[in-house]
């Protein structure tokens, strides 16, 4: 899989070289607002800033969405924790015949 991997990568590779020798003529201009203007520059060139900001602005928002689940997780693992507890609890309660014997105390935790 590695192998078929770097060769799907080493042709796009080529692709995008043998594109970029082809349009290397000045010939797009950008207009900003504000009357910000940059260019004439290389067609590739363009292609290639495009690419790059849709790229980092999706590392942004994949790193906004990790952190978000990240989050979650841990308050999802506070109430296991807590939830677990309250089991433990309850076994005290009862005899020990009807105890089940799989519930394990949470980390840092003693049982009775």
């Amino acid at each position: 899989m590695g192998t078929f991997r770097f060769l799907v990568g080493l042709a796009l590779l080529v692709v995008l070289v043998t594109f970029a020798l082809q349009n290397m003529e000045p010939q797009v201009a950008f207009h900003y607002y504000f009357g910000v203007n940059y260019g004439p520059m290389p067609f590739f060139y363009a292609l290639l800033t495009a690419a790059a900001t849709g790229m980092a602005v999706a590392m942004i928002f994949c790193a906004l969405e990790q952190f978000r689940l990240r989050a979650i997780i841990r308050r999802q693992k506070k109430q296991l924790a807590s939830l677990k507890k309250e089991v433990l609890e309850y076994q005290e309660l009862l005899p020990g015949h009807l105890i089940e014997k799989n519930i394990v105390p949470p980390a840092g935790e003693k049982n009775g």
